[in-house]
């Protein structure tokens, strides 16, 4: 029922539905609705208000004895750390099945493919691929969706169909280990293909669309697509791993 102190007094927690006028008033606490009046029960200064958050006393026989006002600061307070109690508690078993999911891809893929793929993924994102000029730097994703047809503008918004193809690339080699055929090792080497195909495109649109560029052409490429690259050979050497036997 609830809480019980040393008096044999049990207390629950309840709310205030109806405020006692000519008729009785009603408190929900312990999942059920009970009549109350205000002589000899209400316990608190202030009047009974709906809503208002109450704890609820009972009898050693179960019957409503007392009704006290919560303060609404000790309310709120409980409220939050009963949230936060639960927000770890979920916290924690987000984690665990993260944990659980990530030693599953390690076994499938190999712990070290896994560190090189997810590197290749923060590479793809953040690692400087190119610079205009020295001052505006692009990821290797900022490039896939630059606009080299028109040098004058810097945005990056134009993400098409090479830029899906891209993502698909270089999720292939987190799929490879779950396809069981013997090409499935083959998807390892799909990132490493893509990006040489893809600098290679850039950069023919770049000397194309710098051509007219009086002096030598303010756009160079960044260490990061080198980086990239590497990283991306580096899981390709998967694709020359036989696979294991059924």
């Amino acid at each position: 029922m609830g809480a019980t102190n040393a008096t044999n007094v049990n207390k629950s927690r309840g709310t205030i539905i109806k405020v006692p006028d000519a008729t009785p008033g009603i408190v929900f606490a312990n999942g059920q609705q009970q009549h109350f009046t205000l002589d000899g029960v209400w316990k608190s200064p202030v009047a009974p208000a709906a809503n208002q958050t109450v704890d609820v006393e009972y009898d050693a026989a179960g019957a409503l004895s007392g009704i006290t006002v919560v303060d609404p600061y000790a309310a709120n307070k409980e409220m939050l750390d009963h949230l936060g109690v639960v927000a770890q508690e979920r916290g924690k078993e987000a984690a665990k099945l993260a944990q659980q999911g990530v030693g599953a891809l390690a076994a499938r893929m190999g712990l070290m493919a896994l560190i090189v793929a997810v590197a290749l993924w923060v590479g793809w994102f953040f690692f400087p691929a190119a610079s205009v000029g020295g001052m505006m730097t692009f990821s290797f994703w900022n490039l896939l969706g630059f606009d080299f047809s028109d040098t004058t503008t810097t945005t990056t918004g134009n993400h098409g169909v090479l830029s899906i193809i891209g993502i698909i690339a270089i999720a292939a080699p987190f799929a490879a280990p779950f396809i069981r055929t013997s090409w499935s090792r083959y998807l390892n080497a799909a990132p490493v293909v893509f990006i040489l195909a893809a600098w290679l495109m850039l950069y023919l649109n770049e000397v194309k669309a710098f051509a007219s560029f009086e002096g030598s052409s303010p756009f160079s490429f960044s260490w990061g697509i080198f980086a990239l690259v590497v990283v991306a050979g580096v899981l390709g050497l998967g694709a020359l791993k036989k696979p294991a036997n059924p």
